[in-house]
């Protein structure tokens, strides 16, 4: 694992080309393990890496992986000699490595941008919630519109037999998956602790599934050669393969779930004093609104103002209030079972 971490930081380096005054000034880096997707277009494609060196003089190096699962299980597996300095992940995962006490206190006096983030924000005393995502429905618009099908407005609209092989749903290792198994076993009458209406939901729309991915990049592949008219993913990513010209429309359905995004600093990271200015970076006003503005995340920094289409799509005040949020702390403890069994059950199923 720790060989192929330092193989990942060495293949992948970030804000390369800013300028080396900067370096000189300030120096250092701050090895950032999250994902790629949006994390990577913000960083690399749209060039806030460099903005973050010429704030701050250190290089970020972003250590993608692909899921929450993945990254906390990295992060985890470095415990005892970090390579990485700052983790984040879907809180549903965080809270395996809070338990796992892999991660530092964190302190006005470093981070000064943690006295304007909103009280649910702090996760604990060491992780903070930059942002929240919220579970949607993305769908082909225009295939609806050609086959006169209506709009989806729940979470089974997935179920419907025109829809049969045209769906994309993540597994239950994927935090998204994980909402989705959750609200099939509360559609169903089950809960948190009785998951088995949940599993039977799953098994039966499974035959319906053409894809069980976990990136928004495979989405957009599978909707642009519409293989896929419908999908359940993030809101955040569901814009995204709107804005990569997919005809395509995000719903948030009004029992949703709320998905905070949660970072924090390794106990023992390598480059402390990076990994603060960076996390402090993270969580700030500008940053925030960047991705309110451009993924439709929902800023956790009290200081963000969104105006225009930013304000009317992303979720604030009174539409957050309906929204579900889960027991993280009993999810974490029955996750890997969980995974176990969507493995054996639910996956194998044509």
């Amino acid at each position: 694992m720790r060989r192929l971490l330092s193989t990942t930081l060495c293949g992948i380096v970030l804000a390369a080309l800013a300028p080396a005054a900067s370096h000189a000034e300030g120096g250092g880096v701050v090895n950032f393990l999250s994902w790629g997707g949006t994390v990577q277009t913000m960083l690399e494609k749209e060039g806030w890496a460099q903005k973050f060196n010429e704030a701050t003089g250190c290089t970020v190096t972003l250590v993608p992986k692909a899921t929450s699962a993945e990254i906390i299980a990295a992060a985890v597996a470095q415990k005892d000699s970090p390579q990485v300095d700052v983790v984040m992940a879907d809180q549903a995962a965080f809270q395996l490595g809070i338990q796992q006490g892999i991660f530092a206190e964190l302190g006005e006096a470093d981070m000064p941008n943690l006295a304007r983030m909103s009280a649910n924000a702090r996760i604990g005393t060491t992780g903070i919630s930059p942002y929240a995502d919220v579970l949607a429905i993305v769908y082909h618009t225009e295939a609806f519109t050609r086959n006169g099908w209506e709009p989806p407005t729940g979470w089974m609209d997935l179920f419907r037999p025109e829809l049969a092989g045209k769906v994309i749903v993540p597994p239950a290792s994927n935090t998204y998956g994980m909402y989705y198994l959750v609200e099939m076993a509360r559609e169903h009458g089950g809960s948190l602790e009785n998951m088995d209406p949940g599993f039977a939901a799953m098994k039966e729309l499974a035959p319906s599934v053409v894809d069980w991915t976990t990136t928004f990049a495979k989405i957009i592949d599978l909707m642009q050669q519409e293989t896929a008219l419908i999908a359940v993913f993030g809101n955040a990513s569901g814009w995204e393969v709107v804005k990569r010209g997919v005809p395509a429309a995000v719903i948030v359905p009004e029992d949703s779930y709320l998905s905070p995004t949660v970072a924090g600093i390794m106990n023992g990271a390598p480059n402390p004093e990076c990994a603060h200015k960076f996390l402090n970076w993270l969580i700030s006003a500008e940053v925030l609104t960047y991705r309110a503005e451009r993924f439709g995340q929902v800023p956790m920094n009290l200081d963000v103002v969104l105006t225009g289409e930013a304000a009317e799509r992303v979720l604030t005040g009174d539409k957050l209030a309906s929204l579900q949020v889960i027991d993280y702390d009993f999810v974490s403890k029955v996750r890997d079972s969980w995974n176990e069994r969507f493995t054996r059950e639910v996956l194998p199923i044509q």
